[in-house]
């Protein structure tokens, strides 16, 4: 059975290009595999695209197999009409921020449940390498004590040797004497000893093997680890790494938030103040409305009153000139005076320099009359009071004041 032709570019399925390394084509698989795996990646060809994935880095990674796709690579090229759906899809530059949270979080939960799975092995290989290398430290704890036994007896059997050939020994032997041991005795002492050495030696010589071998355990325990560590340190970096960028994106769209915030805040600020402003400028309108109306009022309640004034005035000098003197009639010449008003009470003054309208004489104030507003000055204000008294009997004491007493008098 012959195998279908090649036409797919597997240089573009990895997004590499034609003379990129391994190390390259191997970070690009990885990379695009936890897109394009169907557990992660919703669209409808996903599966598709993950298997011409895989095939592409099969045939890219083996050095035979890539020298032998490069000699068919350039007619790929040149007859590249293979329809969009059998191309690996590019990575979308315009991804919505959600898109971007959903795959870093896919991506944090899968290094996750990488170190899970890792420490879960971890845990196994702790176990088979624990068991042994407890089993060699119980070993050299009881050969140590053995050891230590045997020099024991070696240093009590030197301390005999010693005692026995001391020279209080030597002096004493002639009161306590000892028996001798035999030739048997002596080679029996002599054998145990030297298969106590022989087994001392035996077992130094084991002790250092399993130190050497407890040593070994513990070099791989370290090594192993300290790889695991440092998968767990690049996984933390990754996740770090992922993290930052999350962060970094959500503190974009909170400065974002906060920025469109301060905008509105600043426009509400704004338009509040612009109300503010017209309601002000209503009030003061107002205000000035109101206060021009009031001066208004209060002008013509001042024209009404001068009006009214007058007229009583008028009326007045009407009333005062229609009852003359008796000696003169209603269309001489002679001068009149009011005959009606009786020009009693307190007559209040008038400040203000100008001539009497009776003798003509200027005074600083003239009196006015309360009932007929009848104005003279104090000589001729006497005269008047007088002359009414006279007509209804005797007249009353009067005072005249003088116009040298108090009063400024322009004599000019």
């Amino acid at each position: 059975m012959v195998c279908p032709p090649i036409t797919e570019d597997y240089y573009m399925i990895l997004e590499v290009e034609q003379n990129a390394a391994p190390q390259l084509i191997v970070s690009s698989y990885k990379r695009l595999a936890l897109k394009l795996h169907p557990d992660k990646n919703a669209r409808h060809d996903a599966t598709e695209a993950f298997q011409r994935l895989g095939r592409a880095y099969e045939t890219l990674k083996d050095e035979s197999k890539r020298r032998a796709y490069d000699l068919i690579y350039p007619s790929i090229t040149r007859s590249r009409a293979s329809p969009q759906s059998t191309q690996t899809p590019r990575p979308s530059t315009a991804s919505t921020p959600r898109s971007e949270a959903l795959s870093e979080a896919a991506q944090i939960a899968a290094i996750q449940k990488s170190k899970q799975e890792r420490s879960a092995r971890w845990r196994t290989r702790k176990n088979a390498f624990e068991s042994p290398i407890d089993n060699l430290k119980g070993r050299i704890q009881h050969l140590g004590q053995e050891i230590m036994n045997l020099d024991s007896i070696f240093a009590a059997e030197a301390a005999a040797e010693a005692q026995k050939n001391s020279w209080g020994a030597w002096l004493l032997s002639p009161i306590y004497k000892k028996a001798e041991d035999s030739d048997e005795e002596k080679e029996r002492k002599d054998r145990a000893r030297q298969e106590r050495r022989i087994e001392k030696d035996i077992k130094e010589r084991r002790l250092e093997l399993y130190k050497a071998d407890l040593k070994t355990q513990e070099n791989l325990f370290k090594k192993a680890r300290e790889e695991v560590d440092a998968a767990d340190r690049c996984d933390d970096e990754k996740i770090r790494v992922i993290q930052a960028r999350i962060m970094a994106r959500e503190n974009r769209d909170r400065q974002e938030r906060q920025r469109q915030e301060r905008e509105r805040l600043e426009k509400e600020r704004l338009e509040r103040e612009w109300l503010e402003r017209e309601r002000m400028a209503n009030f003061w309108k107002q205000q000035q409305e109101r206060v021009e109306q009031q001066r208004r009022e209060m002008a013509e309640a001042s024209r009404k009153r001068q009006t009214a004034a007058e007229q009583q005035r008028k009326k007045a000098r009407e009333s005062s000139q229609q009852y003359a003197h008796p000696n003169t009639s209603q269309g001489g010449t002679g001068k009149a005076h009011t005959s009606t008003c009786r020009h009693e009470g307190w007559w209040p003054k008038v400040q203000g320099r100008t001539d009497c309208p009776e003798c003509g004489e200027s005074w600083t104030y003239l009196l006015q009359c309360p009932s007929c507003e009848k104005r003279a000055c104090p000589r001729c204000q006497a005269e008047i009071r007088h002359a009414r008294t006279n007509r209804r009997g005797p007249p009353p004491r009067v005072r005249t004041p003088s116009p040298d007493f108090g009063y400024d008098y322009d004599w000019d």
